[in-house]
């Protein structure tokens, strides 16, 4: 009888802990904004440049995106099939447009923490943004219930 009860509580908890998970999963992209970034990097660089620019963007996304708290989900993306192949995207979710201006302003002092002496914060963020002509920015929202 003590064996029967147990298993019963443990499948009324697996039923709760699911359907609270399949809740939260659900609510999770509704009403979120999308800011939509794409760079465009210099055209004919080789693979040392690339890289080495990739090494400062993780570098940057480790010290300042990863630590700033209004970031939800950031995904990076160089081209792969489409009619400019210098494109660089950057993709990042934000819990309501609020959070973007909030973002950025957070982004700046977690650059003075990252890189404490102005002079190498500013070489730094020189030398990243150098491997980029210019870009173009976009926001999105995102639709509830057409998310996967």
């Amino acid at each position: 009888m003590k064996k029967l009860n147990l298993l019963q509580l443990l499948a009324v908890v697996a039923v709760l802990f699911t359907g609270s998970v399949q809740s939260a999963k659900a609510q999770t992209n509704s009403n979120h904004v999308f800011h939509i970034n794409t760079w465009y990097m210099v055209p004919n660089q080789d693979s040392v440049v690339h890289a080495e620019r990739n090494a400062m963007l993780k570098e940057y996304f480790t010290k300042v995106t990863m630590k700033n708290e209004f970031v939800i989900h950031q995904s990076q993306m160089t081209h792969f099939f489409t009619d400019d192949s210098r494109e660089f995207v950057t993709i990042t979710e934000f819990a309501k447009f609020g959070d973007i201006e909030k973002s950025f302003d957070r982004d700046s002092e977690l650059e003075r923490q990252a890189w404490p002496d102005t002079q190498k914060r500013q070489q730094f963020m020189n030398k990243m943004n150098s491997f980029f002509t210019y870009h173009k920015d976009a926001i999105f929202n995102g639709l509830s219930g057409l998310t996967k």
